[in-house]
């Protein structure tokens, strides 16, 4: 087991442009988008303090900017930016956070909300990859096992032999063999639907005898497209004691709201909202929404 006094570093990755949520994400950035009481990335960074931080890295392009500003409510957890200027692909975003050390490293992708044990899955002699099982396992990232190990990352397979899905959250024992796993895949040219893909980095560790654990996780808040987004909207209010967030800044006049995040100058007016999420300086009169995001320029 490793020992739970050894620092951590944490890669973050967050420089994807959010195209899924155009028109919001031309404002911001995905990983600010509200979820309940929080943004997403909100969420992530809180729900690592349990861990030995030495670092936590915030892989970084569109809207940096405005992930440094809100990472200033997170001062304690020593979290730098790192600007990724060409975005080539899962596996390149990581290698810029990873250094030649044979500390451990754990990933989780900024779009998903993980309520786990984190100290129990660092806890590792080797690596460990966090897992959902699926109905549909051709429509993920998957892994194949032989008994309890696993063998071999398989993208989108037609036959699947397992139907593990790679959800992306990964303890990574030895920063050194991920980088250079990673450079081995940039090296050669290995891409996955023309990009570098993080799963062939770790299957060019097993190929190199690295042995990979994982774990099955039941509690994964998917915030990637808009519909999983409102879902753990409405999840998240209904695990905690206010059913809405409201800004001190919002005016909510003459309404009805339920599982709602209403964010800074927001007007709400003769409305019934349910489980809608409401951002910066919006005006929301003689509405019923549910199921929605709104901003100013909608």
């Amino acid at each position: 087991m490793m020992n739970q006094n050894n620092l951590i570093d944490v890669i973050i990755p967050v420089a994807g442009k959010g195209e899924r949520f155009y028109p919001h994400t031309k404002y911001t950035q995905k990983c600010l988008l509200p979820v309940g009481d929080k943004p997403i990335l909100g969420h992530i960074l809180s729900k690592i303090n349990s861990l030995n931080i030495n670092s936590v890295k915030l892989i970084t392009g569109h809207f940096q900017d405005k992930v440094k500003e809100y990472i200033e409510n997170y001062k304690n957890l020593n979290i730098n930016c790192i600007y990724q200027s060409e975005q080539l692909g899962l596996a390149h975003a990581i290698k810029l956070g990873l250094q030649k050390t044979e500390n451990p490293v754990l990933i989780i992708l900024g779009d998903s909300i993980f309520d786990i044990d984190y100290v129990d899955f660092c806890n590792r002699t080797k690596s460990n990859i966090g897992v959902l099982e699926v109905e549909d396992p051709e429509r993920y990232g998957i892994i194949e096992l032989d008994q309890d190990k696993i063998i071999k990352f398989v993208e989108k397979p037609k036959n699947p032999k397992s139907n593990l899905a790679q959800i992306g959250i990964y303890y990574i024992h030895s920063q050194k063999k991920l980088l250079n796993a990673i450079d081995n895949v940039i090296t050669n040219n290995i891409q996955t639907k023309n990009e570098y893909q993080l799963p062939d980095a770790f299957q060019f560790m097993i190929n190199d005898q690295n042995k990979f654990e994982y774990t099955k996780i039941n509690e994964y808040m998917d915030c990637g497209i808009k519909k999983t987004l409102l879902a753990s909207n409405q999840k998240i209010f209904s695990s905690i004691e206010s059913s809405n967030f409201i800004s001190e800044s919002a005016k909510v006049i003459n309404s009805n709201l339920k599982y709602c995040h209403i964010s800074r100058g927001c007007v709400i007016k003769n409305s019934s909202l349910k489980n809608v999420i409401v951002l910066n300086d919006t005006l929301i009169e003689n509405k019923i929404l549910k199921n929605e995001i709104i901003g100013p320029y909608d």
